[in-house]
């Protein structure tokens, strides 16, 4: 995954939640050096909690990407590992990726 262009990086969920997988894994792919450079705010829910389970990234050109997933979107529609938008953590990777390659030519064609 391409980190040079997030800047901050928010996340909320309650870790015994399954809808809570796709920002926990994301936490766990950033690479190591990234902690230096992104602005990480994680806040987690008390296990009682029903709220969704949140992921935002801010970009340096001033995108955002927000995602969301709620508990009761999985228990309805049967799904283990799917959430209410329908999006995995390899589609959040492949977003961030594509917004990487863009940002980085942007800059390439600007000199």
């Amino acid at each position: 995954m391409i980190t040079t262009y997030i800047t901050s990086l928010k996340t909320a969920f309650n870790p015994f939640q399954a809808a809570s997988k796709v920002p926990r894994l994301f936490l766990n792919a950033l690479p190591a050096e990234a902690h230096k450079t992104i602005k990480i705010s994680t806040t987690q829910f008390p296990r009682t909690s029903t709220a969704p389970a949140i992921l935002e990234l801010g970009f340096k050109d001033g995108k955002t990407l927000k995602y969301s997933w709620a508990a009761d979107a999985l228990e309805n529609t049967g799904a283990k590992e799917k959430n209410s938008k329908g999006v995995d953590l390899q589609e959040i990777v492949e977003e961030v990726n594509r917004h990487a390659r863009a940002s980085d030519r942007k800059a390439e064609l600007s000199g």
